[in-house]
């Protein structure tokens, strides 16, 4: 059932493109971790993707905290309030750091920290979906979750380590994430247009 304040679907794409942008960031972006921070040739590309990020990430704090404080999914005794809003008000305020420290060319480790944290939030999320059967289809949520999660994770090497593979393993499974997102987008946003069932 849509609200006439869901915004799910939306989220769902930003979170999509986020996944798209970490990914090409990680092969792009030309990040040093002997330095901790982008080298000189690379501003253009951090300034445009900090801009891009940071935008990805206010959308999803502000709906995030939304949900979290205007409680749209009553219904479920307040269950998907917290499984959308909160992951989606973490989420946005970790793109929002990762954008701050693009933009001033600061230190992605301490924004692979705080990944990590969020991404134990959202593998409990995901082992509470699959527990407890949330969303129409729990083992697919919860997939979009977990991969989620993996990147998450994996920023912590990709940040403190020049290794070319282990950029290509997290741009992998950033894209992968990306899609898991794009897909539940889709899906999302297809049922929140289809009309009416008449009366």
């Amino acid at each position: 059932m849509a609200l006439p304040f869901d915004y799910l679907d939306s989220m769902a794409w930003i979170v999509g493109a986020s996944g798209v942008m970490l990914a090409i960031l990680a092969l792009r972006l030309p990040y040093r971790t002997s330095s901790d921070s982008v080298e000189e040739e690379g501003k253009n590309l951090r300034m445009g993707f900090a801009a891009s990020i940071g935008a990805a990430g206010l959308y999803l704090a502000i709906t995030g905290l939304a949900i979290s404080f205007t409680w749209p999914y009553a219904f479920s005794g307040g269950v998907y309030n917290i499984l959308f809003g909160g992951i989606a008000a973490l989420s946005g305020v970790l793109l929002l750091s990762l954008s701050a420290a693009l933009f001033l060319n600061g230190s992605l480790r301490a924004v692979s920290y705080f990944a990590v944290v969020i991404g134990l939030y959202a593998v409990v999320d995901a082992y509470a979906m699959v527990t407890y059967g949330l969303t129409k289809e729990p083992l697919l949520s919860a997939l979009g979750y977990l991969s989620f999660a993996a990147v998450a994770f994996l920023s912590v090497p990709m940040t403190h380590s020049d290794n070319k593979y282990m950029r290509w393993i997290f741009a992998i499974f950033a894209f992968l994430f990306a899609i898991a997102w794009l897909y539940q987008a889709s899906n999302f946003t297809w049922e929140h247009l289809a009309p009416p069932p008449p009366s």
